[in-house]
């Protein structure tokens, strides 16, 4: 397995400040803990929509780069983002 990063992975780790990190319930009604890239342009757009009650699909708004379920993050999860992106969660 390579360990260089994609384009769109140098891109992530080098704008942290674009990720998210949501509990929420998935489709199923399970809790989940989800990492969303948002793209800056539509910022605004995804926190009103975080705020509505209604079911949205996180990939409108960006790329869901890590999930896990329960209501915080699994150490693979933790490992994974550390290694990829260097974040620290």
């Amino acid at each position: 397995m390579s360990t260089e990063l994609s384009f769109v992975d140098t891109y992530i780790a080098q704008n942290p400040q674009c990720v998210h990190k949501l509990k929420a319930k998935d489709s199923t009604g399970r809790w989940a803990y989800y990492l969303v890239f948002v793209r800056p342009h539509i910022e605004t757009v995804f926190r009103e929509a975080l705020k509505a009650e209604q079911t949205i699909d996180l990939e409108d708004f960006g790329l869901v780069i890590g999930s896990c379920y329960g209501e915080e993050p699994d150490p693979p999860l933790i490992e994974r983002l550390r290694e990829t992106y260097g974040f620290t969660v």
